[in-house]
């Protein structure tokens, strides 16, 4: 029974957690959209009010678990993969069985969802008035069924997974394909490195000027660069980071980036490219919802923090993927990891 392996355990139960926090928010925040009304001053009123603030501090919690939950799901995959015959690494366990990367998937994306929610509830504790009370008891009834779907498939993932069987590592898969094709070295590879590369740094540019200059257009420009640049980041990760990291031309796997023997660069990189989109989309989100008196006070300061802290991330993730770049040059001497290829 893989329910007895203490890693897929703690996998499983922080998704539950997730889900019964957001659902014992769910319920105050279908109660706000029915009852709750600022004009009135009712003994029922009160005690509503009392409810959304430990609804509150439950969606708070249950936001940073989800968001812990895409780093255990990596993490649980790489320890398998000790126990799994012909697993080097977490792609393996992944690639097992039909539910692995959908279970990856909708947990990072469900991580996300969570992360830009986390920041709404962010900016709610610094608005002075109630005014964002139902804003909030919507966000949090929608982000319920997407914790529960997560919690489906990683389930179903972790519960169906053969740990006797052999699975195929990256090396077999991922290596043998971009060794049989040119295009990891040139078409796909080189756009993918020069778009994250304009894309991060148009990001960071815009970032920084909204921090200078808090204002709702210049907040959403900053969003949207930051959605742009996420999956020219991500490919360039994969394809020019990890092959550099490991000098292995047709080494694209991204999973091998947090094993120790890169230094766990995966952690950093990854980690930064999370919270800079997180932070740049939050803040973006939030300027939708800060229209009214009471908010709109509140918006600047904290699209102020929100940019800054975005355009550090973006800065942190250009200098972690740059670095095994810039090693490898200086190690070879000036020479092409893709020569030849």
């Amino acid at each position: 029974m893989n329910l007895l392996e203490p890693w897929v355990l703690v996998r499983l139960a922080a998704s539950l957690v997730a889900v019964i926090l957001f659902l014992r928010a769910s319920i105050v925040a279908f109660r706000v959209l029915r009852r709750f009304d600022l004009q009135r001053a009712t003994e029922g009123q009160l005690l509503l009010e009392r409810q959304v603030d430990l609804a509150s501090t439950f969606v708070r919690i249950a936001t940073t678990v989800q968001v812990v939950s895409l780093a255990l799901t990596v993490l649980v995959a790489d320890r398998l993969s000790h126990g799994v015959r012909g697993a080097m690494c977490a792609y393996g366990v992944f690639n097992a069985n039909e539910w692995g990367f959908r279970a990856l998937f909708c947990t990072g994306v469900v991580a996300l969802v969570a992360g830009v929610v986390s920041q709404l509830y962010a900016f709610d504790a610094r608005v002075k008035t109630l005014e964002m009370v139902r804003p909030i008891a919507i966000v949090t009834l929608a982000i319920l069924p997407l914790a529960a779907v997560d919690l489906v498939v990683s389930f179903l993932f972790l519960t169906k997974l053969d740990l006797t069987v052999a699975a195929s590592c990256c090396s077999v898969e991922l290596d043998s394909v971009a060794a049989g094709s040119g295009g990891y070295a040139t078409g796909p590879r080189v756009l993918a490195t020069i778009g994250a590369v304009i894309a991060v740094l148009v990001a960071i540019v815009v970032a920084g000027f909204a921090s200078k200059r808090p204002k709702r257009p210049f907040v959403f420009g900053a969003a949207i660069l930051s959605i742009v640049a996420l999956p020219f980041a991500l490919a360039a990760s994969v394809l020019e980071v990890a092959p550099h990291a490991f000098e292995v031309p047709q080494h694209v796997c991204p999973f091998c980036l947090l094993r120790s023997d890169v230094l766990a660069i995966g952690y950093p990189l990854f980690g930064s490219i999370f919270l800079a989109v997180v932070w740049a989309v939050g803040a973006g989100f939030v300027a939708l919802f800060s229209k009214r008196p009471g908010p709109s006070e509140a918006f600047a300061s904290f699209a102020r923090d929100r940019m800054r802290w975005g355009a550090i991330a973006w800065l942190v993730a250009l200098a972690v993927g740059v670095l095994p770049v810039l090693h490898y040059t200086l190690v070879s001497g000036g020479a092409s990891l893709f020569h030849g290829h």
